[in-house]
């Protein structure tokens, strides 16, 4: 991973952005996916933190505060910049059987996000991506991160560090949580992003210590 200025930085994520703008590697998610999902912070980050995908939890601008907060206090950490593995969230759709009159690609979520089917916002349920979404994406996730080249990096879930340290040519196994040195940065791998409460914060600190 190497240095950039920040212009550089913000030009190389800016490309990236684009391509994962015009991904169609998942068309089964490309149905109900307004436009996936991109990283947000800022871009000289000292963190960047990795979920697996949106969900409720880590779209809630409060619940993102709060786990930024755990770690700024905890680690003296202030510049942070948060990702995902997969952009376009799968979700599980009560409508999806009405599409014997729509073509396959056809998009059913329209510019006020309202699906076609029922004329409402949408109420698919958030759901676990599968592991061949991950690896259509994962490309993104490792060039993004590539750019950033934070000193800490968090990947939030087993399945995050999984992919992610795979690779990095890095197999570690070993129980959440743990941290390990790969090139210039401290990785950790931690439990999903809910769990990351004040008191899972200083567990995890504590491993610095030992």
């Amino acid at each position: 991973m190497i240095n950039a200025t920040r212009e550089d930085n913000i030009r190389r994520i800016i490309s990236m952005e684009d391509r994962a703008l015009k991904c169609y590697r998942c068309p089964e998610l490309q149905r109900c996916v307004r436009k996936p999902n991109l990283g947000k912070g800022d871009l000289e980050p000292e963190a960047v933190f990795v979920f697996e995908s949106a969900n409720n939890f880590n779209e809630d601008i409060d619940n993102l505060l709060q786990l930024r907060k755990n770690i700024s206090t905890a680690y003296g950490i202030n510049k942070i910049y948060h990702t995902f593995l997969v952009r376009c969230q799968p979700k599980a759709c009560p409508a999806i059987t009405n599409l014997s009159c729509y073509g396959e690609d056809a998009k059913l979520i329209d510019k006020d996000y309202k699906c076609i089917l029922t004329n409402s916002l949408c109420d698919g349920v958030p759901i676990r991506p599968t592991d061949t979404q991950i690896v259509s994406c994962l490309s993104y996730t490792i060039e993004e991160i590539a750019i950033l080249n934070p000193n800490y990096i968090f990947l939030f879930g087993e399945r995050v560090g999984d992919f992610l340290l795979k690779s990095w040519g890095v197999f570690a196994d070993k129980e959440v949580p743990y941290i390990l040195q790969y090139e210039d940065n401290n990785i950790f791998v931690v439990d999903y992003e809910e769990k990351f409460d004040e008191s899972y914060c200083n567990e995890v600190k504590a491993l610095l210590k030992s």
